[in-house]
């Protein structure tokens, strides 16, 4: 032992490798820990609140329609929305007409003005944009929420076997022209049909 460390006083460079190394393997840094990712504040209050259920909601033909390009809220479905939010986890899905940041903009300005958004209402950070049906039914179908409502016999169909409850709005009654839809989906006329037959059945949940 005592040979070897004279070796290595007579080769000076021999020895800054040494001592190199040695600072190397004490002072590296170790590898972060893997965080777990976890929900954010917007995507977990409405669930933490009293166990309210997931309800995702396509706007167009249901909350507004678009009339030259813009943004146009009912206000009777708005009126019907807040309702459906007292009890619910409520996440807005709109397909634009076209895929620009100014259209989106006119929706959430349109969708606030309106009253939508606010304590007791719906979350702003739950409005969500796509620009394709396709889109849509991929939003919903990852939200994986208790119910969906929709106008497109399309997104019902690809929904049904993967959400609890889907409902067709602006069909017929069942029993009706709907009778075609796919099992699982319900229809209503409007969202405030909805609203009010969820009411009728005393049902707290969606």
């Amino acid at each position: 032992m005592v040979l070897a460390l004279l070796n290595l006083a007579n080769r000076p460079a021999l020895v800054a490798i040494v001592l190199v190394l040695l600072c190397w393997l004490l002072l590296r840094p170790r590898p972060p820990r893997t965080a777990r990712r976890t929900p954010s504040a917007g995507a977990s209050a409405g669930a933490a609140a009293s166990g309210a259920r997931a309800v995702s909601v396509s706007t167009p033909g249901v909350l507004l329609s678009f009339r030259g390009g813009a943004p146009v809220v009912d206000d009777a479905a708005v009126a019907a929305l807040l309702t459906l939010a007292a009890t619910c986890d409520i996440y807005l899905v709109t397909q634009l007409e076209s895929d620009s940041d100014a259209q989106e903009e006119a929706v959430m300005a349109a969708l606030s003005a309106a009253g939508v958004f606010g304590p007791g209402a719906c979350d702003r950070r739950k409005a969500l944009v796509c620009a394709t049906e396709d889109g849509r039914a991929a939003i919903c179908r990852q939200l994986s929420p208790a119910a969906h409502l929709d106008t497109s016999r399309k997104v019902a169909s690809y929904l049904a076997p993967h959400v609890p409850s889907v409902v067709l709005i602006g069909a017929d009654p069942p029993g009706g022209a709907s009778s075609s839809a796919p099992p699982s989906v319900e229809s209503c006329r409007s969202l405030v049909d909805y609203v009010a037959a969820r009411a009728a059945r005393g049902t707290g949940g969606a």
